[in-house]
């Protein structure tokens, strides 16, 4: 008898934001790709479009872990340091996935106005760079905190 794998689980609005709004990138990506010509800027683009695919399951894997911390049903920030953390990795990965998409699209724009364009190749090279471990890229270090101000003891009228 084969055993069936549990289903994903369910997360909370918060956590799922940020799988929503990768995931729509992934998507974006993907569009842009199907758009182009068959050639090399396409290949290419395929396949960086398959390590976003595993970047996005290290977005999902991070939310679920997060939503497990703190799964902030009703409010839209947490308070949990472990939870904090993990969403400054998912902002950190969205804005890189967002920015994934916005250089495949100066991509598909060279193509389209001209495909042996020299710096196709160039904005190919730096986008497959920063497609991998888009989410798994270190948390940004955590602001430091505000020194104390020391307070004064006043004397009393001596």
């Amino acid at each position: 008898m084969r055993r069936r794998s549990a289903p994903p689980p369910s997360l909370s609005r918060y956590w799922n934001g940020y799988v929503g709004h990768c995931a729509g990138s992934v998507a974006r990506f993907r569009r842009i790709t199907y758009a182009l010509p068959a050639g090399p800027a396409r290949t290419w683009l395929g396949e960086i479009a398959q390590r976003l695919d595993v970047e996005l399951d290290a977005v999902r894997r991070l939310a679920i872990v997060g939503d497990s911390i703190e799964p902030a049903w009703f409010r839209f920030r947490v308070r949990e340091e472990p939870a904090k953390r993990i969403a400054q990795r998912l902002d950190a990965a969205r804005t890189a996935f967002a920015d994934a998409v916005s250089q495949a699209a100066e991509v598909a724009e060279q193509v389209a106005l001209d495909p042996a364009h020299s710096d196709v190749r160039a904005n190919l090279e730096v986008l497959s760079r920063q497609a991998s471990q888009l989410a798994l890229a270190p948390a940004p270090p955590d602001p430091e905190p505000e020194p104390q101000r020391r307070r004064r003891r006043g004397r009393r009228g001596s």
